[in-house]
């Protein structure tokens, strides 16, 4: 019972790191739009957006490889 937990927190995991790889890929097209309409702000907040979650990203990948490498 408790690897179907974990095994189960895992996949959970997983998904998190697929959506946060997924809004990575577009962050740029965010940010590009922001310049477009002359937004600093915008820019500059999706700019720190982007940083903080490409670090949360290989953070969860690197708990995630560890987790498996655990087994």
């Amino acid at each position: 019972m408790e690897y179907a937990i974990e095994n189960g927190n895992n996949l959970n995991m997983g998904r998190h790191l697929v959506e946060k790889l997924l809004f990575l890929s577009r962050i740029d097209g965010y940010i590009d739009g922001a310049q477009k309409q002359g937004n600093k702000q915008a820019e500059l907040s999706l700019q720190i957006l982007g940083a903080v979650e490409k670090k949360n990203t290989e953070l969860l990948q690197d708990f995630l490889i560890s987790c498996a490498g655990a087994r």
